[in-house]
Order: C-alpha cells, then structure tokens, then sequence
C-alpha cells in the first residue's frame, strides 16, 4: 500500500470544516484498499489514536510518561487532555467523547472527525473510507502567535505524518485480519 496526497474530499465534514472560514492548513493522504477489503472509519480512527506515533516500543513508557506530564502542564492553558495510553486501546469513537487528544465532533457510515478548539489552534482531523479508498486528511486554524509557532514546527513534516499514521493504522487493521475474512459490507 502506498499513501499519496490528495484534496480533501467534497461533500465531507472535513471539507465544511475548511469552507467555513481562513486555516493555515488543509491536506489530505489517500491510500488504495486491496481488493474486495472494506474497512471502517470508526475503526480506522480507533487504531490510529490507540498509538499514533511512530516511537519504538522500547521508548514507549517514557512517551505514556510525557502524556501525564502534559495533562499537568497543559490544562491550565486550555488545552484539552490526551486519553492515549499504550497499554489501553481506545474504544470505538462515539459523539462527544475523546479519542486520543481530540473530541470526536461527527461520526457517518464514511466518515470520523475529530479535534478540539484551544487558545491556540481550532484543529478538525477526518478518517474517512470512501469507495475502495481509505483518507486522512487535516484543516488547521492558528488563533494567535503560539498557533503560529506550533504551525511552524510541524509545516514541513504535516504530509509525512497522516501518511504514516493512516498506512500504520490500515496495516495494523490488515494484520488483525490475516486470520479472518477481509470485512466486506
């Protein structure tokens, strides 16, 4: 499987997100299902927010470690808790609860969109299974100067990250199915 760049779907939540008003940021990765495999958004954002990043296992306790200390330092500015935890996987996304750092916003048959508002960002993120083809996509709007520099940081590597993090979720969905039938709907 190979991710590539792609405009964010029309006709999405994730598109109306966009269109509603300036953001430094709206990017999308598509990556082409197998044949005869269908897979779940819901479940799609689930892996990816169980353990999104790229750390290796043997750094993994010092990753849950920084989580904590982020709820800590964090909060009093406003942003919003991380519910990841390495040894706990994320339950299915429902309206309204967290999954990860973010509040899951929508949830339809093709479609999971996260994110959060903070003093900093309005961020909206969007697992999406349309046809054979599984996207990620991201708009982001920076509020003030510390948006700015988060922005800043993250610019060059945003397209390599939802590559990443949607090939990783996807071979993960893939290998839990080695041992069943592809799910088809």
């Amino acid at each position: 499987m190979r991710a590539h760049e792609i405009s964010i779907p029309a006709g999405s939540a994730l598109a109306a997100f966009r269109d509603e008003a300036p953001h430094a940021n709206a990017q999308a990765v598509a990556v082409d299902l197998p044949v005869g495999l269908t897979v779940d958004p819901r479940e799609v954002a689930r892996v990816a927010m169980t353990r999104p990043s790229d750390t290796t296992d043997a750094l993994l306790p010092l990753v849950d470690a920084w989580i904590k200390v982020q709820r800590v330092i964090l909060r009093p500015l406003g942003v919003s808790p991380n519910t990841m935890n390495r040894k706990k996987p994320q339950a299915r996304p429902v309206v309204g609860n967290r999954l990860g750092p973010y509040r899951v916003i929508a949830i339809d048959e093709r479609e999971v969109m996260i994110g959060d508002r903070d003093r900093f960002l309005h961020h909206r993120m969007s697992f999406m299974v349309m046809e054979s083809t599984a996207i990620l996509g991201v708009v982001l709007r920076t509020l003030n100067r510390g948006g700015d520099l988060y922005w800043s940081l993250v610019r060059k590597h945003q397209i390599r990250i939802l590559e990443q993090t949607l090939l990783r979720s996807l071979n993960r969905i893939l290998d839990g199915q080695t041992e069943q039938r592809p799910n088809t709907r």
